[in-house]
């Protein structure tokens, strides 16, 4: 299995023979949630690049509701992939890795070609700059940082996912490595401590410890990021290589997946019946929900998603540039769409629609097909047929 979510899985897994195609689809499925949760920002409440006239509370729900549990289970998922990664290579070669797979799309394609066009619409709507794209790019797009009042996206606006994901796995790298005689690692080995269903519930304590900390450090303004902070994402980081390093926590997850389905969907109630608060409690509140949401969607795809099909192959080798192109692509066509006079779910259906047409466009007829675009999108290079 390959070290972050969107890549793809490898068959090298020593110890399982079997694949776990249910991770396959569930980062499928992951990347699906993002697309629809992105094409429904031009319309919640909260400021983004681009905005609709109009706003709407259904929207607002939406992306409430995703924010929950979605971001967490990409972290979830990495976690899981870069136990099985370490399974099958060396730190050095996982550390190679990391370079090929996120480094390169992250600074090749990230900063200096996914980010811009954004920057740019969102400097345009926000009454901050008028003219063309190409008049922003060559005098303005390398002035200060974007996010601190300049335009430089060095965390590239969404793929600011690839540069946690890249920063987690240096810093996590010597307790995932394993070590001693059995070649356990540190995690794994602590894994032990959480067979038991209360045990596993217990681990949203430390999300909540997260949270308070990062209010009290400053690094609360990283929720802009997913509307979870970084230490939370690290600790979800972890908690998917201590899942996945322990088939008995597997068990666990899959026999209680109903009552933590139930669970996750009072709490969601319960969360955004409060809003956002700074009291303990709400955060409190807000780790269990989304630890519940995670230990469900987990559960539910242990049952009923590992299963392969031809589909299943093609599509996860797409993730990764999927998600590379799509909120590019997205705020492109919506800043037009959400200038006509017309409804939101009109608006949204054609937003969604085409920009999922445009973007598996250019992966199949491009990327996919040309190793320098493979390359680029952190995808394997595809072989030269032989010649005989």
């Amino acid at each position: 299995m390959s070290s972050g979510l969107l890549q793809g899985t490898e068959s090298s897994i020593t110890a399982k023979p079997a694949r776990l195609y249910y991770i396959d689809w569930l980062r499928v499925l992951a990347m699906l949630s993002i697309f629809l949760y992105h094409s429904d920002r031009f319309f919640d409440f909260m400021d983004w690049h681009v905005k609709n006239s109009v706003t709407s509370l259904a929207s607002s729900i939406h992306i409430e509701v995703f924010n929950q549990w979605m971001m967490p289970l990409f972290f979830i998922l990495s976690g899981a992939a870069v136990y099985y990664s370490l399974r099958a290579r060396k730190g050095g070669e996982f550390v190679k890795e990391r370079i090929l797979r996120i480094l390169i799309p992250w600074v090749g394609i990230g900063i200096f070609i996914m980010a811009p066009p954004q920057v740019y619409l969102e400097r345009l709507t926000h009454g901050e700059f008028t003219g063309t794209f190409f008049q922003f790019y060559y005098t303005h797009y390398f002035e200060g940082v974007y996010g601190f009042g300049g335009n430089l996206a060095i965390i590239p606006t969404h793929l600011w996912y690839l540069v946690l994901l890249f920063v987690f796995s240096m810093i996590a790298l010597p307790i995932f490595l394993p070590f001693g005689g059995k070649g356990n690692s540190l995690i794994s080995r602590l894994a032990n401590s959480f067979e038991k269903p209360w045990a596993l519930l217990l681990l949203f304590i430390p999300l909540t410890a997260a949270a308070l900390v990062s209010d009290v450090s400053g690094l609360g303004f990283t929720r802009q990021m997913g509307s979870w902070d970084i230490l939370s994402y690290l600790l979800f980081f972890i908690y998917g290589y201590l899942i996945f390093s322990n088939t008995r926590i597997q068990d666990t997850i899959r026999k209680y997946s109903l009552i933590a389905s139930i669970g996750a969907v009072l709490l969601t109630l319960v969360v955004l019946a409060l809003e956002w608060s700074s009291a303990l409690y709400w955060w409190a509140l807000r780790a269990l929900c989304a630890w519940c949401w995670l230990l469900a969607i987990l559960g539910l795809g242990i049952r009923f998603l590992n299963r392969n099909n031809r589909f299943l192959s093609y599509a996860n080798e797409a993730v990764l540039p999927f998600y590379i192109l799509h909120q590019t692509i997205i705020i492109s066509i919506g800043f037009y769409v959400v200038q006509w006079n017309m409804g939101i779910p009109l608006k949204y259906l054609i937003i969604s629609t085409s920009s999922f047409a445009a973007i598996m466009a250019i992966y199949d007829l491009l990327v996919r097909r040309f190793n320098v675009l493979r390359f680029l999108f952190g995808m394997r290079l595809k072989e030269k047929p032989k010649t005989t």
